[in-house]
């Protein structure tokens, strides 16, 4: 390391430490335990659920099941290159990385997580999360568990020069941090709201910032696979795969997205969080309207 590095290192440090900037802790799992869901909330969710069932059950009318299947698929390959742009990385390279994998993270995923026999660990997120990163231009990430330092910090969206806006959680409560996300995602707390859970474990993974990069396409991918597993226990509507993915949706909308991250990063409380909760479900509900237009397309070739 230079010197310069150094510096710059004793500076965000020192940033850090001054208390001119927030802090991300552990007591965001307090603010979920302790949540107040709306009415407004409620409703919202269930008029997106009730467009969600009409879709699913659309799928499952697919004939013969190999056409279902191969329409699952194809939106879940679609999934890869959807969250890979949004996050800025080139489409075509992760086009090729994709080609090259024998597994993808969604997959390896899948498979570890055939409910309901098995749940969540640590070590699958993290094996999960190195996967999302090959191919990318955040690779070299995937070599480690998590993130190691106190240097991440998070910049204000918008134009003009870069302000720190707040930094991640302290390394040191990383591994609490995994722990507790496990613990969440595996309760049934919440398990009777079919979207509104997997949106909240969403919006844990993107606010805690436990890797040094990913964070977003992780949650997102929580998202989607919480809300297939949902999808078995609540509606008991079984599927070969996830019906919804939500990546391609908040592409116009990837200032208003790290804003909303950012208050519930900052300031975890009802407001913040029902504020994350119907900008999700915004983004869902325009998901389902977009993969209804082309499932109906679909379901006319012969």
């Amino acid at each position: 390391m230079t010197s310069q590095q150094k510096q710059e290192q004793k500076k965000i440090d020192e940033m850090r430490q001054s208390g001119l900037y927030p802090v991300v802790n552990l007591h965001i799992f307090e603010t979920i335990a302790d949540l107040k869901v709306e009415d407004y909330t409620l409703e919202r969710e269930q008029e997106v659920l009730d467009k969600y069932i009409e879709h699913v059950d659309r799928i499952l009318s697919l004939k013969p099941m190999s056409k279902q299947d191969n329409y699952l698929k194809g939106i879940k390959n679609l999934e890869q290159l959807d969250s890979q742009t949004m996050e800025q990385e080139d489409p075509f390279l992760v086009g090729l990385s994709l080609q090259r994998q024998r597994k993808i993270a969604i997959d390896y995923l899948l498979k570890q997580q055939q409910f309901p026999l098995n749940q969540l660990t640590k070590e699958e997120i993290i094996v999960t999360h190195r996967k999302l990163l090959e191919g990318t231009s955040g690779s070299q990430y995937a070599r480690k568990d998590y993130r190691t330092n106190n240097l991440a910090y998070v910049t204000k969206s918008g134009r003009g020069p870069e302000q720190i806006h707040y930094f991640s959680l302290p390394c040191e409560d990383i591994e609490c941090g995994l722990m507790n996300l496990t613990i969440y995602y595996n309760s049934q707390f919440h398990d009777n709201y079919t979207l509104i859970k997997p949106c909240l474990v969403h919006g844990l993974t993107g606010a805690l910032q436990m890797f040094d990069d990913g964070n977003t396409r992780l949650g997102r991918m929580l998202q989607s696979v919480k809300i297939y597993e949902l999808t078995e226990l609540n509606l008991r509507k079984f599927l070969t795969g996830p019906a919804l993915y939500s990546s391609r949706a908040y592409l116009p909308y990837r200032e208003q997205y790290r804003n909303k991250l950012a208050d519930i990063a900052i300031e975890p409380c009802d407001e913040t969080w029902n504020a994350w909760l119907n900008f999700n479900l915004n983004r869902l509900e325009e998901q389902i309207f977009y993969m209804d237009n082309k499932l109906k397309k679909y379901m006319r070739i012969r």
